[in-house]
């Protein structure tokens, strides 16, 4: 078990958004590990059961806590920062109180609702696995002000940890489920796909067991006795303060969630004026929502730390006064963001029919006299979405920014317009002959980048803040076509050699990731200073000058 320590407060912005990535990479690849042979045993019907109930599940959770974690992280940070060790704990108190009665509303909303969503989703028979799926939120929510509480400390551990400890229930218990129920007991595909999702709550409930002992053991080993006499904002300031902080800022962090509920209520209703049957718009949906969504999602969380370390090192830094630390902690979060995100898109848009071949098997849908292939489906709508991996891991970072500022408020302008322009073209595309589940990858990528494009303009007006085009992202984009061309010019080639196959794709990838870090390397794409912030970060600025590969400090 890992425990908080003093040590651990020394953790640089950058190492923790690291650890952070690192169990976010973990929890990608377990991820990964459980849908794809899930999908396989049953089939994009029986993941349209699961995914429905899923991303109502995800919609609840997200309006009901995502901003309160950022807002107590803030808050504490700040307190924590004057020395104020009994203002921290008061917040985290109020905090973990609030979190307990928006759990247990939640949980009882879905339950008590679960048929009138399943209807809402044209799938009827998803409300059992919406039931199951339901307790999760109660555990989520107290599981979230633990996580906010730690992150205020700016120590990033338990979050990492207890988010590891979710995905591996998930993945134990569902397939097991899956294949037990299925293939052993026979059952039918919406019982199975309830059954499969209590992994999920399972695994929820087990994470949130192992941060509550963690703050019980560091509470009894490291008891504070400094800060005892400052004086305390009553409970009702800081209950407002924690409401008003966390509302915009849950809407904001909604999004992707929010998408996906428009993806839930409208493709299933909308595809069958096309003249594709009822059962085969679920198909479709559950193609899209299986094949499509899992692989773009698998990218922004890698970006997303950086977002969630930076709120607390730049409210420090906000407290202190202090411009020249925000800027470079801004710059970097930033900068790094792009390294990440732009090679992604541009492979993943690149390669997207190999990509999914390699993971899905195909799949046929029938409808009347047509037959449609899952994976020729899913392929162009995967493409269309790649470049919006580089928006939404932005918007995740100038939320940041904007919510340390406090001006969080203006995200809900951008967040409210990406998600009429998400529900506008979904809605007309979708009906469109042809256009299909390739109308909700528009919707999406548009979303998207209306969300970003406003963010930066708050950003510029509100905060005084100009991000350099030219420092943070024209050589990461330089270094990203090339990395496409690679893999485009790698498939082509390995197609005439070796002929198509999983073979190809694993070679084009490496192929495409090779000459990204070639490049960017040669043009000095990474910042001393970026580098200064990891641990050991000397050492690892020593080796890399020994070949002049480093961009100098902002």
């Amino acid at each position: 078990m890992i425990i908080l320590s003093k040590s651990n407060k020394g953790q640089t912005f950058v190492f923790g958004a690291v650890l952070l990535m690192a169990s976010n990479l973990i929890v990608k690849i377990i991820g990964a590990l459980f849908k794809i042979p899930l999908t396989r045993m049953i089939g994009v019907g029986g993941m349209a059961y699961f995914n429905a109930a899923y991303t109502i599940y995800v919609n609840f959770y997200q309006i009901s806590t995502a901003g309160l974690p950022v807002a107590v992280s803030r808050m504490i940070a700040s307190s924590n920062l004057k020395g104020n060790t009994k203002e921290v704990k008061r917040i985290f108190r109020l905090a973990y109180w609030l979190f307990f009665a928006i759990g247990v509303v939640g949980t009882a909303i879905m339950i008590i609702l679960s048929r009138t969503f399943a209807a809402g989703a044209n799938i009827p028979d998803s409300y059992l696995a919406i039931i199951v799926i339901a307790p999760t939120l109660f555990f989520i929510c107290l599981s979230s002000a633990y996580r906010g509480y730690f992150q205020g400390l700016q120590n990033m551990v338990p979050t990492s940890v207890s988010q590891v400890i979710e995905s591996i229930g998930k993945f134990g218990i569902g397939l097991f489920a899956a294949w037990y129920f299925l293939k052993v007991k026979g059952f039918e595909l919406h019982v199975v796909a309830a059954l499969v999702i209590s992994g999920v709550t399972i695994g929820v409930m087990a994470a949130t067991i192992y941060i509550f002992v963690v703050k019980q053991v560091n509470d009894r080993r490291n008891p504070i006795t400094y800060g005892a006499d400052m004086p305390v904002r009553s409970s009702k300031s800081l209950l407002r303060e924690l409401v008003v902080t966390a509302i915009p800022i849950a809407i904001a962090s909604s999004i992707m969630g929010l998408t996906n509920t428009v993806d839930t209520f409208v493709m299933a209703n909308r595809i069958p004026l096309t003249g594709i049957t009822v059962e085969a718009a679920g198909k479709f949906y559950g193609t899209y929502s299986s094949l499509v969504i899992p692989l773009f999602n698998m990218i922004p969380p890698m970006i997303y730390p950086l977002a969630i370390s930076a709120i607390p090192a730049l409210s420090a830094a906000i407290t202190k006064g202090d411009r020249a630390e925000c800027e470079r902690h801004m710059n970097s979060a930033l900068r790094l963001g792009a390294l990440l995100a732009l090679p992604c898109a541009f492979g993943m848009g690149t390669l997207s029919k190999g990509i999914i071949s390699f993971l899905f098997e195909d799949e046929v849908i029938e409808s009347g006299s047509r037959t449609f292939s899952s994976i020729d489906l899913a392929a162009p709508a995967l493409s269309i979405v790649a470049p919006a991996i580089l928006f939404l891991g932005l918007i995740a970072i100038t939320n940041a920014i904007l919510q340390a500022y406090r001006c969080e408020k203006y995200t809900i302008i951008s967040t409210f317009a990406g998600i009429v322009v998400k529900f506008v073209t979904t809605f007309f595309l979708s009906a469109v002959p042809d256009m299909g589940i390739n109308g909700s990858a528009v919707g999406t990528l548009l979303c998207y980048f209306t969300i970003m494009s406003l963010n930066i303009f708050f950003m510029i007006t509100k905060i005084h803040y100009v991000p350099s085009v030219r420092k943070i992202f024209l050589k990461p984009l330089i270094a990203s076509i090339a990395c496409g061309l690679a893999a485009l010019f790698a498939t082509r080639m390995l197609d005439r050699v070796i002929g198509s196959g999983r073979i190809n794709t694993l070679l084009s990838i490496a192929a495409a990731a090779l000459v990204y870090l070639v490049v960017i390397l040669l043009i000095k794409g990474i910042n001393r200073d970026d580098v200064m912030m990891l641990p050991k970060g000397a050492k690892i600025c020593a080796a890399m000058d020994r070949f002049n590969l480093l961009e100098k400090a902002d």
